[in-house]
């Protein structure tokens, strides 16, 4: 039941997911600098970058899906313990 309840709360995180799907066969026969050029440029990829500035727990799932092509977001420093 808590799972239903995330994914209302968390449409971010819906959106997220479909956009993932979107970018991964696009973004597979690209090499490394083609990537960069294309999270630079892609609308597609300014999306899914404003979606990690918002939630950067969402990192690692992005990163599994398409690598490490997005900059990871920076997290706050003062909210980690030591």
């Amino acid at each position: 039941m808590g799972n239903i309840d995330n994914e209302i709360e968390h449409p971010d995180h819906l959106q997220l997911k479909q956009l993932l799907e979107e970018a991964k066969p696009l973004m597979l026969p690209m090499f490394p600098d083609q990537q960069k050029v294309w999270v630079a440029e892609s609308p597609l990829a300014q999306e899914i970058k404003s979606i990690l500035a918002k939630h950067p727990e969402y990192y690692d799932e992005v990163r599994a899906a398409v690598g490490e092509v997005f900059p990871k977001p920076k997290a706050s420093a003062s909210a980690s313990g030591s």
